[in-house]
This record gives C-alpha cells, sequence and structure tokens, in this order.
C-alpha cells in the first residue's frame, strides 16, 4: 500500500509556494512565462536532488518517489512530499508504473521528471502520463520508441543521412542465430541488447564460443534490467573513442546542439570519466556532429533535452552509435562548459516555452574544461566488484575551488545492492585541461568515504596516467592499460618520501610532543639573516618524551622564505638537537628509514604566526606549513613546498586507521601502513615475524554481496581451467566465476537463488 508523507527538512529551505518571491523574480526574468507548481521525480538518488535543487530554484514544489529501504535517504529528506512506492526491488517500486501513476494522483503533480535510468525511457509510462495530462519532462511516446528501440534507431539514423556502423539489423532469437550473423559481418562484434542502455546487455565477441556466451548472458540482464531480451549485432570498432553531443530540442521546431563531451574511459562499456570538450575534436568536426545530431532529432520530432552518441576513430570519422532520449549521468559537464542548467531548460520545455534567445542565436559557446569521475562502491582490487554498507564518514570537498559534487547520499546512508552502486559524481572545472585535471586530483585527495569500497584509488590512478594526461586514449583504455586488474596506485620515490613525512608528523602530532618546553631554552645568534626589529629574541625549545627529543626554533621576523629557514635550523643544530624516527610505507615489515622532524614558529610585526615544519629524509628538506590535522579529523592538509623552489602545494592525504605503531594513510590513492619507532624500537623490530597466510585456494569464495544465480557444476565433477562453476548477480550485473584451476569437486555449501556475503564458500575442491 502507497503511503505520503509531508517532512519537515532542517537542511533544505522550506517549501516555496507557486507565488513566493523567488518564483515571482523567476518569472519576472522569464518574462512571466508559467512553469509548473509541482513536480513529482519519478527516481532516487543524486539524479533525484539534483532535478529538485534546480525545482528549488523555480520556486516548484518537488514529490519524490521512494523505496521501503530509502525511506531516510536525502532526496526523501528534501522533497516536499515524498511517496512509498513499494520494497527493495525496482521491479516492485521504482520501476511500478502502477505505483507511480497513483503517486502522481495522489499528490497532484503536474509533471514527472524521470532523471535517468528506471523508467526514464519506457514509452509506456509516458503514454500513460499523457493520458493523465500529466506532462512528462522529457520526448514524447513516440521519439522514445523510435531512439530506445536499437535496431529501429540505427535505421532511422540511415534515413537521416547520419553515419552508421555496418551491422545486422534485426532480432536474434537464438545463440546459434548470433553466431551465423557474427561469421557474415565478421569478427570483432558487439552484441547488445536493443533496449540496453547503461553498459548492461553489451558484450563483445571475437569467437563464435565467445558469441555463445556474450548472447546468453546479455539476453539474462536485458530481461532483468529492462524487461526486454531481443538482441542484435553489430561490427564493433576496434580502438575507438566514444564522443557524444548533447542537445535541447523545444516543441516550436528548435533544436540546439552543445559542445560535445567524451566518454572514452569505460569498464565493461560502463562510462567511468567523463570530459568537455573532447580532446580529439577540431571544430570542424564539432560542428559536422552536431549537425548529424541534430539532423535526427530532427527525423524523429524530438523534444526535450537528449543525447546522441558516436564512435569516432583516430582520424575523426565517427558514426552513430546510439540516441539516449533522457537526460544523461554525465550532464553536468556538458553544463558547466556550455553555461546552460539542462534541467531547468527541460522543464521550459515541458511547459511548453520556446528555448531561451542566447540559446537559438548561434553556435554555444564554449567555457574552458570540465571533468566528471563516477564515484563507485566498488572494490577496484578485487576486479571491481561492488561493495555494500553504510557511509560511516562522509565529507565532499565542496570547499575547494572548481568543484561540484552530485550526490544523493550523506553520513550514515546505506549503499544497497538492490540498486546501482554510485555513491556520487565528482565534477571539477578549470580554464583549461590542466587546471581542471588539478583540480580533481585535489579534489579526490580530499574526499572523505568511509564503510563500502569505493573506487576513487582506481579514479586517482588513472588521472595520474601520462598516457590520459596526454589525452591519448580510447575506449580500450583500461583495458590496456589495467590487463591484470588494477592492482593500487604506485607512488613515486618523492611522494613515498612525503609519506612518511607526513606519518612522523601525525604521530608527533599524536604524541603531543610539540609542545613547547621553557625550561630547555638558549638564544640564537641571527646577524647572519639581516637585520630585524625583533618582538622578542630568537629561541630555541628542545622538548622531550619517550620517543625523543623535536627541536622548535622561534623566528621573529618581517618574512622568512623556506630555504631561509632550512638554513637557520641546520645553522643552529636543530637536526643534531633531535632524535631520529625511523618510518616504514610498506607496513611492519618494510624498510624503516630515518626522519627527523623540527618546527620553526614565524612571526610578523603584525603577530600574525605560522608554523613551519621541517623533516629530512635521505638528506632532503621538506617544508611544510599550515598543518592541519587531529585524530578526530581523518584529513591531513598542508602546504607543502617542494625543496626546488617550486610553489606551494595542497599537500593532502587520509587516515583511515590508527595502527599501535602507526597510521593507515590513503594518499594520492595508495594506501599504505605507515608505522612510526623509535630507534630502540626499530632494533628490535628487525626480529619480528610475519603471520602465515590462511590457505584458501582449494575454495571458491564470492567475491563480493550478492545473490547466487546458478551452480553449473556437482558434488565429484572433474572441472578445467577457465570453467563456469557459477554465476553471481548484484548491482543488476550478472558475473561468472570460473575455475582457476584443475580439480575435483567436493563439496557445495550453497545453493542457488540464496543470498552470498563476501567471501562466503560457495564449493570446495577436493
Amino acid at each position: 500500500m502507497l503511503s505520503a508523507r509531508r517532512l519537515m527538512r532542517r537542511h533544505v529551505p522550506p517549501p516555496r509556494s507557486a507565488s513566493s518571491p523567488l518564483r515571482r523574480l523567476h518569472q519576472q526574468q522569464q518574462g512571466g512565462e508559467k512553469l509548473f507548481d509541482k513536480i513529482l521525480v519519478a527516481n532516487r538518488g543524486e539524479i533525484a536532488v539534483r532535478v529538485m535543487r534546480t525545482c528549488q530554484k523555480l520556486g516548484i514544489k518537488t514529490v519524490t518517489v521512494y523505496s521501503e529501504p530509502d525511506v531516510n535517504s536525502v532526496a526523501v529528506r528534501m522533497a516536499d512530499e515524498a511517496v512509498c512506492v513499494g520494497p527493495a526491488p525496482s521491479s516492485q517500486s521504482y520501476l511500478s508504473i502502477p505505483n507511480i501513476l497513483h503517486a502522481v494522483q495522489q499528490t497532484g503533480a503536474q509533471a514527472v521528471h524521470p532523471g535517468y535510468g528506471f523508467l526514464s525511457e519506457n514509452k509506456d509510462f509516458c503514454q500513460a502520463l499523457e493520458a493523465m495530462n500529466v506532462a512528462f519532462i522529457g520526448p514524447g511516446h513516440a521519439a522514445i520508441q523510435a531512439m530506445g528501440d536499437k535496431i529501429e534507431s540505427k535505421q532511422l539514423a540511415m534515413d537521416a543521412g547520419v553515419n552508421t556502423i555496418p551491422g545486422f539489423l534485426g532480432e536474434i532469437d537464438t545463440a546459434e542465430d548470433a553466431v551465423r550473423v557474427a561469421q557474415e559481418i565478421g569478427y570483432p562484434v558487439m552484441i547488445k541488447a536493443s533496449a540496453g542502455g547503461g553498459g548492461k546487455g553489451m558484450r563483445v565477441a571475437f569467437t563464435d564460443d565467445q558469441v555463445r556466451m556474450g548472447y546468453r548472458l546479455s539476453k539474462d540482464e536485458a530481461a532483468s534490467s529492462f524487461g526486454d531480451d531481443r538482441m542484435f549485432l553489430e561490427k564493433f570498432i576496434e580502438d575507438p573513442r566514444h564522443i557524444e553531443i548533447q542537445l535541447i530540442a523545444d516543441a516550436h521546431g528548435n533544436v540546439v546542439p552543445l559542445p560535445e563531451r567524451e566518454c572514452s574511459i569505460q569498464r565493461r562499456n560502463q562510462k567511468v570519466i567523463e570530459e568537455a570538450p573532447s580532446v580529439l575534436l577540431d571544430q570542424e568536426t564539432r560542428v559536422a556532429m552536431g549537425e548529424q545530431a541534430a539532423m535526427l532529432a530532427r527525423k524523429v520530432g524530438y523534444v526535450s533535452a537528449g543525447t546522441v552518441e558516436f564512435l569516432c576513430d583516430k582520424d575523426k570519422n565517427f558514426y552513430f552509435l546510439e540516441m539516449n532520449t533522457r537526460l544523461q549521468v554525465e550532464h553536468p559537464v556538458t553544463e558547466l562548459i556550455s553555461r546552460v542548467d539542462l534541467v531547468e531548460q527541460m522543464i521550459r520545455v515541458a511547459a511548453g516555452h520556446e528555448l531561451p534567445k542566447a540559446l537559438l542565436d548561434g553556435p554555444v559557446d564554449i567555457h574552458g574544461w570540465a571533468m566528471e569521475s563516477r564515484v563507485y562502491a566498488e572494490d577496484p582490487v578485487r576486479g571491481f566488484l561492488p561493495s555494500i554498507g553504510r557511509l560511516l564518514q562522509y565529507k565532499e570537498p565542496v570547499e575547494l575551488p572548481g568543484v561540484r559534487v552530485d550526490s544523493g547520499v550523506d553520513e550514515g546512508s546505506d549503499i544497497s545492492m538492490f540498486y546501482d552502486p554510485m555513491i556520487s559524481k565528482l565534477i571539477t572545472y578549470g580554464k583549461d585541461r590542466a587546471e581542471c585535471l588539478e583540480r580533481m586530483k585535489a579534489a579526490l585527495d580530499n574526499y572523505v568515504i568511509r564503510g563500502p569500497g569505493n573506487n576513487v584509488s582506481f579514479l586517482q590512478d588513472v588521472y595520474r596516467h601520462p598516457r590520459f594526461v596526454s589525452g591519448k586514449i580510447t575506449t580500450k583504455f583500461i583495458e590496456e592499460e589495467y590487463p591484470e586488474g588494477f592492482g593500487g596506485v604506485k607512488l613515486t620515490p618523492l611522494e613515498m618520501e612525503d609519506l612518511r613525512v607526513v606519518g612522523a608528523i601525525m604521530h608527533l602530532k599524536k604524541a603531543g610532543t610539540s609542545r613547547q618546553m621553557s625550561d630547555r631554552v638558549r638564544s640564537i645568534p641571527t646577524e647572519d639573516f639581516g637585520r630585524f626589529d625583533f618582538l622578542n629574541k630568537d629561541e630555541l625549545a628542545i622538548v622531550s618524551d619517550q620517543i625523543g627529543v623535536v627541536p622548535r626554533l622561534r623566528a621573529v621576523t618581517s618574512d622568512l622564505s623556506s630555504e631561509q629557514v632550512i638554513a637557520l635550523a641546520e645553522k643552529n643544530g636543530l637536526e643534531k638537537a633531535g632524535a631520529q624516527l625511523f618510518v616504514s610505507v610498506d607496513g611492519p615489515f618494510g624498510e624503516s628509514k630515518p626522519v627527523v622532524v623540527v618546527e620553526v614558529d614565524v612571526e610578523n610585526k603584525q603577530h600574525q604566526r605560522n608554523t613551519m615544519t621541517l623533516a629530512k629524509v635521505d638528506k632532503k628538506w621538506h617544508v611544510m606549513s599550515d598543518v592541519d590535522w587531529s585524530l578526530n579529523g581523518p584529513l591531513f592538509k598542508a602546504s607543502h613546498t617542494k625543496q626546488d623552489g617550486a610553489t606551494d602545494v595542497l599537500l593532502a592525504s587520509q587516515m583511515l586507521q590508527a595502527l599501535s605503531e602507526g597510521f593507515r594513510i590513503h594518499f594520492h590513492g595508495a594506501v599504505h601502513d605507515v608505522i612510526v619507532r623509535n630507534e630502540l624500537e626499530a632494533t628490535y623490530a628487525k626480529y619480528m615475524q610475519p603471520k602465515p597466510k590462511v590457505d584458501t585456494s582449494n575454495l571458491l569464495l564470492c567475491p563480493m554481496p550478492s545473490m547466487l544465480v546458478s551452480v553449473a557444476v556437482a558434488v565429484g565433477q572433474q572441472v578445467e581451467v577457465g570453467q563456469e562453476l557459477a554465476v553471481v548477480e548484484a548491482m543488476k550485473m550478472q558475473n561468472v566465476l570460473r575455475a582457476d584451476k584443475r580439480g575435483v569437486i567436493k563439496s557445495i555449501a550453497r545453493a542457488a537463488g540464496g543470498s552470498l556475503k563476501v567471501d562466503e564458500v560457495i564449493l570446495e575442491y577436493e
């Protein structure tokens, strides 16, 4: 039974009526045009929040629907009204057309925004709303049907004069039919669900056997994800780039293509990183792609926001891939470089208004550069397997310049196995690609996510990769650069030194050894450093406890550079005054290196003070200022001046866990156990032995929280390397678990249909 709730909101401004000052201001700005009084968002998570933000900006009341496990979600708290539409399974809630239509009637919503996924490209849902005289904020049902069917859309694209990929334009009913068609087209081929999208129901095949397997898996995924298991095949273009044209069209015959975005960084046909514009395109190709996208939109009478996707080869030849008749996940990068609020324009168009004159007057200019990272709850080191659980700590890096985060979660939110594992979309903007990239790396360093696993480390590794930095990417980038999977970020030698310094400073702050002790002070000569008007004499404070001594120098001056600070520290023997710490960045049994840490208090005539922390590793000084960290917060921040005199850069790392002898630290995507010891402890540590690892080689363990779909073997059966053992399903994706060795099945622990935890035993070899 559906239930409606009117909610008090503590973190969001109170509901605005249609006659509120903000609404009246918007109407004045838009020439007094009438929009909607209430919009229902038929979605969940970040896209529901994104749509409601624009509705609030326009003074429009919002309704959101939710499933039972989403009752406490950010979207529900943000909405003016919320209606429960069923239990956790999408088929009984977010995909239930009767339940959502009832919510529309119950709340009196005048329009529905479907977001993306779920019912966003469902022609029956759109048609049902049209019959109720409720606006669907998207294209009409005829356009959805034409473009949603990959076979029909390809034929329409050909008829419209759009470049298309060679293939078989017809439904394929059996795996053997698929093999026959693949042989006729020529390998490699792409097996695709006619109603597919979002990387689901798609497989690349290079052999007959791969076609048979890919056909079966893709057909099953298509049936469970879209309720439509029709399949077709087309030629797979090798080494392509995925570039798409966002467009917006109104009911007055206007179609405006916006600057392109590139989505070539993909894994299993699922986009991971998007950017706008593309490094590849020149203006001539950009215009040609925009014109073809507009031709297709006009061919089907398209109205609203939509995206025409193309595959481009290295020579800038481009071919139609598909048209998405909805708002795309990656729409923020287009918004940032075009300065167009796509959700607002979708609402205006759905209300019958013409596109703004500024969009109609000519090509939309490109302003700067934008990138988007899809932050997923998954374990990249374990084959990107989905991860679930509660967000125990969560802090978005929105205080950094040029950073936008679209999310539908906050601290305490649960990541469920029933839905897409996306946590958020992290977007950065800069004047050019280089600035945008640096801002993205800094934002990822400062993004705190504790609880379920996440792919932040993998994203950081991609952004550091020379091939990505150069822009020489294709859709095979991840496959080619990570052929054995992701093994973690590899830090440079200088970054490893930085990590040792961070660990040493954390250790000292934890121990409280930077306290100044007045009984251990002597004066310091300063004549070699110019004539200064001192507020008081320079001092050297020696602070001692069980781990040794931490010297601190106080210098009062109008200006003191890092080079002078280093020289002053060395001249006055600060390095020798302090005992060494021994720091390993590879756990208790890694190589330890000595690190000496000293501090210098700098104070000017205006009584402004800054503490500069100097650390010496491998005969090199590291100078940091504005060090900000405490045990109560995971983020360690400092302004870091390189010894070569380079400008200050923000150094950010995260403490994941306090260890008995140090810290587990997340640093530029790499996770290291940083062990800090004094000299005596380091000496005794040489005699420690690591614990033996538990042997699990005879077990098939479940790699993720999932449902056991099938078991393909029986007790006593001989299996070969690569043979299918079981199929598990999580986040709507099926994964085949194969034998990694030859052997005989001793026992089967779980039956098909049950739920599994991470590392739960499925079967055992003899």
